[in-house]
């Protein structure tokens, strides 16, 4: 169930950025609302997965579960960084994807922002 909400959740979020940008008054507003919200988002994002990373890593038990749902936060750039390994990840990893994290954020966020400056088409 949970796998066919999160997709649409996607997508709303997606679309209520655009519709957000999209209502800028002028483009100095634009890019700042765009830095504001990417990196905004980029740190929440960051915070959560490093957190849950770790949280997976140094502990057991019950908290697990919620440990390894905001892991997935940092898949993508996660695997970026993968590096085979026997031991817990140490604190420069933690670094290299919060970071990495933030910057996708905010490109993601900028690009979203450039969509919305794209010329409609007219109708006669």
């Amino acid at each position: 169930m949970l796998l066919l909400i999160l997709p649409a959740l996607v997508v709303a979020a997606l679309i209520a950025l655009y519709v957000r940008l999209k209502r800028q008054s002028s483009e100095r507003a634009l890019w700042h609302a765009a830095i504001r919200i990417g990196l905004g988002l980029g740190v929440l994002r960051a915070l959560l997965a490093t957190t849950g990373w770790y949280i997976v890593e140094h502990s057991g038990g019950p908290l697990q579960i919620p440990a390894y749902a905001l892991a997935m936060l940092a898949w993508p750039e996660g695997a970026m960084l993968a590096e085979r390994r026997t031991a817990p990840a140490p604190v420069s990893f933690h670094v290299a994807l919060a970071a990495l994290i933030i910057l996708t954020t905010a490109a993601a966020v900028i690009t979203v922002a450039l969509l919305t400056r794209i010329p409609g088409r007219t109708r006669d």
